[in-house]
């Protein structure tokens, strides 16, 4: 139980109902989870891969046999969707088989060809911190700290203080999979817990998943320790549509990217880019858009959950109002929705904005929820042009049936990820209306997310196979024996 005098509600998203409460983490109980991963590091370490890898493949089946309840959990804290709940689930689980591949390529590389021989070793950093924000509080976590493990490391995970509950069954998890003490640890809190510890002198590695404003913050506190750091932060995801493309399948994956999870997260397709005729199609948009069921996760005919809270209600609806303010004209209003037997909950319906201006608030910022910005331009060039004139270089996506514009469009943009007749979903498309349901452009477990520009910050993107090198440190030898 933790000593700390500060501790904070955990509301239920539909009914404000206190499910939790969740400390903010001591100085001491800070220095304590870092001793005890620092403490059973090298033992962890000794275990050795083969055994290493045994443990985190016996998590995922313990992590099967929980899912059910990990999927409640998520649908009753976060407000997911059934589906949406499900899906992180599997995704999760798909990041612990991709970080137990990456065994050839930790082998090293040895070199005796002359009398000189000559041997590159891996060697893990020591304690890591994963840092993971609400939205994804299952799936973000095993973006990191599968990787972090089986190259030897010992982890404490900082989850999200909106959704502290996931991390529980994660240890639960742990746990029951027979992972020695300290190798797997948890601190609750806030932005005091993250900075008691990223200035910890133990902690060698820290990766973060969370708002712009957040990363920088944790990004500067990390150079500032010399600690290495990578960051995925921010987005301004944007869908360019030609005439050439089918405009069903299309308007069901813009509809399901940009409201789907409610718009919560960082690969929400969030700006709608019509070239030529295809304005015509927004009016179709908007009654697609009224059409899907905003409701409680837990219902089974829910397309759209919950806002996280109330403050994420009064923020976004905010950004609605000065757009109006700005200007802009509001087709589709999702401020005055009422779910019925819901009356206290969260709830925002699918938002769309036209007449928008790139110097609006609602284009420069990351909204985070179900609002959709519709833009026309007039020719793909132009479309290309807007997004790279964008500071985020999250994703985008073209939908057209044109290789020649396809390849046009992947050459021109300078954003890392991005998605030729695929919706960007961030971590699934299960909500998609119909046979879209498993398309998104998000890598899976053994892909590398690539964002740059302002989305990234820090030393290597994660995760993916190449990721493994962030968490170890390398060691090369030239020897020479006489014969």
């Amino acid at each position: 139980m933790s000593k700390s005098q500060t501790w904070s509600n955990v509301l239920d998203p539909v009914s404000q109902r206190l499910l939790c409460r969740v400390p903010g983490s001591t100085l001491q109980e800070v220095q304590r989870a870092v001793t005890a991963a620092g403490d059973a590091q090298q033992a962890w370490a000794a275990l050795g891969f083969q055994v290493r890898r045994e443990r985190l493949l016996k998590l995922v089946d313990v992590l099967r046999q929980m899912s059910p309840g990990i999927v409640t959990c998520l649908s009753r804290e976060v407000g997911k969707t059934l589906a949406d709940a499900d899906a992180e689930v599997f995704r999760g689980l798909d990041c612990i088989h991709a970080a137990c591949s990456v065994g050839p390529e930790m082998a090293g590389m040895f070199l005796g060809g002359d009398a000189t021989l000559l041997q590159t070793f891996y060697e893990p950093v020591g304690v890591c911190l994963s840092i993971t924000p609400f939205s994804f509080p299952f799936m973000i976590p095993l973006w990191s700290l599968p990787y972090a493990l089986i190259t030897g490391n010992t982890v404490i995970l900082k989850p999200s203080e909106k959704t502290p509950s996931t991390s529980s069954l994660l240890a639960e998890a742990f746990v029951k999979a027979d992972f020695p003490p300290g190798v797997f640890n948890i601190l609750h809190g806030g932005p005091s817990t993250v900075q008691m510890l990223v200035n910890q002198p133990s902690i060698q590695a820290v990766s973060f998943v969370g708002s712009e404003p957040a990363a920088r913050q944790v990004h500067d506190l990390a150079r500032a320790a010399g600690t290495r750091i990578q960051a995925e932060c921010g987005g301004k995801n944007h869908g360019v549509i030609l005439e050439d493309a089918n405009m069903t399948s299309t308007l069901f994956a813009i509809a399901g990217s940009a409201f789907g999870a409610a718009g919560q997260r960082c690969m929400a397709l969030s700006v709608a880019v019509f070239v030529g005729r295809t304005r015509e199609w927004i009016p179709r948009l908007v009654e697609l858009a009224e059409s899907m069921v905003v409701g409680a996760g837990r219902d089974q005919e829910s397309k759209i959950g919950p806002l996280i809270d109330e403050a994420a209600v009064k923020r976004v609806s905010g950004v609605i109002q000065r757009a109006i303010q700005e200007q802009a004209t509001v087709l589709l209003d999702g401020r005055q929705i009422e779910v019925p037997g819901y009356p206290d909950g969260n709830f925002l319906g699918p938002t769309i904005l036209t007449d928008v201006e790139t110097y609006m608030e609602c284009y420069q910022s990351e909204i985070f929820g179900p609002v959709l910005i519709c833009m026309e331009v007039d020719t793909l060039e132009e479309a290309i042009e807007l997004i790279n004139q964008n500071k985020y270089g999250n994703a985008c996506s073209i939908f057209t049936t044109s290789g020649k514009h396809a390849n046009t469009f992947q050459r021109g943009v300078n954003v890392g990820q991005i998605g030729v007749n695929i919706p960007l979903i961030g971590a699934f498309a299960s909500i998609l209306l119909s046979l879209h349901a498993n398309q998104c452009i998000a890598p899976y477990g053994s892909a590398v997310r690539t964002s740059n520009k302002d989305s990234f910050l820090g030393d290597r993107h994660a995760p993916g196979k190449t990721y493994w090198p962030f968490f170890t440190t390398t060691k090369t030898v030239s020897s020479r024996w006489e014969q």
